[in-house]
């Protein structure tokens, strides 16, 4: 299982449109290179599969996102639910001082596709709503579309791991300009960017004494972010008045990621994750904010910490469930959380 950002808060990036064009196109060279991989390299690829010994059941950490594709035709559907409570903000200093405590409910649902045996795609439409005193906000979330390759395939016998790669497209479907003022502090729906994402994802089965597996994963993604014309109240900040533009900030996220089972159908899991974010540029009108006071937009270079342990119970290799705590340890210019995931996984 894997989980994508939007339970904490949205961070976006900054980079030039020129550069964002060039490294699109080196995107799509990519692609177009794992998409002629010749058919002999697969055959290899089946080789190494049928000397990996039977693998035990996992359904995936919270957080990370796994090093394997899904063979040809088959389908993974995993409903994640994310309940949160954000109540304070790490300052500059990595200090944690209070703010105003706002709850946000997401449900997320991954519909992942084998294309061939090296190649997924996966889509993931989300559902959002937050809450703070009286005021809420509800609405559909930003779109993600995702291609993923497997570049190197793993044996039980051999150091070498499962790594795959893949690229990821997040189209502005949430609302995220002209918010209600009434709705003060209450982010909207979606960040209102074309994000593109590229990470790698590698993992490795040990298998230990009494039939017991660990097995553990490392992940790293980048993300830029398109700019954002905002107006009034936004996802990024805001008042009335407020008229200009955002360069939102690139996202680095490294995740490491293990399992460990206690039973063919019970397993541990824990997700240790950091993410870095360049500061939000904006360029326009500020204005007055809702309190009377000069309003702001964006905030600047930050840092989170997180941890997310789980429980996984696998009824078969078709049908499994997780659920655990996810919070952050520390920060600096970012949102204090501490939240409880669950997700169901379908494998067919």
């Amino acid at each position: 299982m894997e989980a994508v950002s939007g339970v904490s808060e949205y961070v976006f990036a900054q980079e030039p449109a020129c550069c964002m064009t060039l490294a699109r196109l080196c995107l799509l060279s990519l692609l177009i290179a794992c998409c002629v991989i010749p058919d002999s390299v697969q055959a290899d690829d089946s080789e190494s599969r049928r000397s990996v010994p039977e693998a035990p059941l996992f359904t995936g950490t919270l957080l990370s996102t796994r090093g394997t594709t899904l063979d040809r035709g088959h389908m993974v559907v995993e409903p994640y639910f994310y309940s949160t409570r954000f109540g304070g903000l790490y300052n500059n200093n990595w200090q944690l001082q209070s703010g105003t405590t706002t709850r946000t409910n997401i449900l997320q649902t991954y519909f992942i596709y084998g294309l061939t045996n090296r190649i997924n795609v996966e889509i993931a439409p989300q559902w959002v709503r937050t809450h703070a005193q009286d005021e809420s906000s509800v609405g559909f979330g930003d779109f993600p579309l995702q291609l993923g390759f497997q570049v190197m395939r793993g044996r039980a016998d051999s150091w070498l791991h499962d790594v795959r790669i893949w690229v990821q497209e997040t189209f502005p479907t949430g609302h995220y300009t002209q918010l209600s003022p009434t709705k003060t502090g209450l982010a909207g729906t979606g960040g209102g960017s074309f994000a593109t994402t590229v990470g790698i994802a590698a993992q490795k089965m040990i298998w230990l004494a009494d039939d017991h597996v660990f097995r553990y994963r490392l992940n790293a993604s980048y993300g830029f972010y398109s700019p954002v014309t905002v107006q009034g109240f936004n996802s990024y900040g805001g008042g009335f008045g407020t008229e200009g533009k955002v360069d939102p900030g690139s996202v680095t996220t490294l995740t490491v990621a293990g399992e460990y089972t206690l039973t063919r159908h019970v397993v541990l899991a824990l997700d240790v994750s950091f993410q870095i974010a360049n500061a939000t540029r904006f360029s326009g009108i500020t204005r007055v904010g809702a309190s009377g006071d000069p309003a702001t937009v964006g905030k600047g270079y930050s840092k989170v910490l997180t941890v997310a342990p789980a429980v996984e119970y696998i009824w078969n290799q078709h049908v499994g469930v997780i659920a655990g705590p996810w919070f952050s340890l520390s920060g600096r210019n970012s949102a204090e959380f501490f939240g409880v995931v669950a997700a169901l996984y379908l494998h067919r």
